[in-house]
């Protein structure tokens, strides 16, 4: 008999509301509700914008979209809300 997979919680994104959050084959982007936006996953092209192209297997800060007023992620691609 195979175990199901459980969601848990992401204990790096405690404290944080998502407001939105996309999925893409092998990485996933969210926002919270102050506009920050993390990432995590695939990052083998540096579509995560975090400055490199390494594994990310928690949610990291996408530092570079702070302060952007960032509101949505829809397909992996961000929007601002002005």
């Amino acid at each position: 008999m195979r175990s199901k997979p459980t969601p848990q919680p992401i204990a790096t994104l405690s404290g944080h509301f998502i407001e939105d959050i996309a999925v893409g084959a092998e990485h996933t982007l969210a926002v919270t509700s102050n506009g920050d936006v993390f990432g995590w996953g695939n990052n083998a092209d540096g579509q995560l914008g975090l400055g490199h192209t390494n594994t990310v297997r928690t949610p990291q800060l996408i530092t570079s979209l702070s302060g952007k007023g960032i509101r949505k992620v829809r397909d992996n691609s961000i929007y601002q809300i002005k």
